[in-house]
């Protein structure tokens, strides 16, 4: 999934995106889109037990016609309990029978995770911001590191967050981050500027979007 949104010329568009916004501060953004972030079990689970619950419901409609052995009860409540699981793989199925708060918490989980993977919390002046996407919940995360997330408060980041949100949702994920990413520098510039003479003011992680499966 995240090729079919980030082909070289969109991943080029997020690169210099990244590039211009730390050109004028000293934060140093990581992009980071991942597919999915949680495998979501449950759901499919979910989905058996309704089926199967719709099928022994469908036996007992059928048994007050047509009697039914116990065996033809319990293969209906299989059969149909495999169908429905089937059908959760389907992403919009999923996305309903996963439910909204796990997949908050599964897609911040994994924000963490990317934060720590990518090295944004070994910056020289604790200047990291992490810029994240997972595309099959359709939810942004932004994360800043201790020497930045106290100067830029709540709204800056939930700024950034609905407009990478808002680009998933049109189906342009990659617009969303080069106008969240060019709200976070905008931001990083009025409390980070970037001065020749300050300490740590290099590039020290590379700009390149990082695309992940999971």
């Amino acid at each position: 999934m995240p090729g079919r949104f980030f082909d070289a010329v969109a991943q080029q568009r997020v690169d210099a995106a990244v590039k211009a916004a730390e050109a004028r501060s000293l934060g140093q953004i990581v992009a980071v889109v991942v597919e999915k972030s949680d495998a979501y079990p449950e759901a499919r689970l979910r989905a058996g037990v309704y089926g199967a619950m719709v099928g022994a419901g469908a036996a007992l409609l059928l048994d007050t016609r047509w009697p039914l052995h116990l065996f033809e009860v319990v293969v209906a409540q299989v059969a149909v309990g495999i169908l429905f699981a089937l059908v959760a793989n389907w992403d919009p199925v999923e996305r309903v029978l996963a439910r909204g708060l796990r997949m908050e918490r599964a897609v911040r989980q994994r924000a963490l995770r990317a934060f720590h993977e990518h090295d944004l919390h070994h910056t020289a002046r604790g200047t990291g911001v992490l810029v994240f996407a997972s595309l099959f919940e359709r939810r942004a995360v932004v994360l800043g590191d201790h020497g930045i997330d106290e100067k830029m408060g709540e709204e800056a980041w939930q700024q950034a967050v609905d407009l990478l949100a808002a680009g998933m949702h049109r189906g342009d994920p990659a617009t969303g981050f080069c106008a969240a990413i060019e709200a976070v520098g905008a931001r990083l510039a009025e409390h980070f500027p970037r001065t020749a003479a300050a300490p740590g003011s290099g590039n020290e992680l590379p700009d390149a979007l990082r695309v992940d499966r999971e």
